[in-house]
């Protein structure tokens, strides 16, 4: 009688076979178009990102210059190299109360943190343009997104509040 012999396949088998089985899934997903890796850039304008810091404690109130260049971190990666600064607004932090006739709210500065400030820092550089939003140096912005800006004399967290293209 004719002795049969077995494929007999041990873990590093299954493991090659799974690592084809994936690779191939993923080259089927990229040419089908659902990778996001082979977004068309459409332009690749300069834009302003406006980001808000709020109750910020300092008594230079001229932290943020026009004209000087601020790091930012976005998503705990470092973006090289530092982003201009164009504009900044602040205001000292405001807290609100109801008015007596109960129908609206009005604000005060806050007389527990008289050295608080809010900050408005609008920050530029080149971006490229998807479909998906801009995209600066490899990292989406978006509104909403935690930033860092950090400078000589600063390292501070906001907000991203609103992204444009700068004229």
């Amino acid at each position: 009688m004719a002795e049969r012999k077995y494929l007999k396949l041990n873990i590093i088998d299954y493991s090659i076979l799974a690592s084809c089985l994936v690779a191939a899934i993923g080259l089927g997903l990229a040419k089908a178009g659902y990778a996001g890796v082979d977004q068309k850039i459409q332009g690749t304008p300069k834009v302003n990102i406006e980001v808000f810091i709020t109750g910020l404690k300092t008594k230079d109130q001229t932290l943020f210059k026009p004209g000087e260049k601020a790091s930012i971190t976005i998503r705990n990666q470092p973006v090289h190299p530092p982003m201009t600064i164009v504009k900044c607004e602040h205001w000292q932090k405001q807290i609100s109360f109801l008015a007596p006739d109960g129908k609206k709210a009005v604000a005060f500065p806050d007389p527990a943190n008289s050295i608080a400030h809010d900050f408005l820092v609008t920050v530029q550089d080149d971006s490229e343009k998807t479909e998906d939003g801009y995209v600066i140096r490899g990292n989406k912005i978006k509104v909403g997104n935690q930033i860092e800006l950090e400078s000589f004399k600063y390292r501070v967290q906001g907000v991203v509040v609103d992204i444009n293209q700068a004229n």
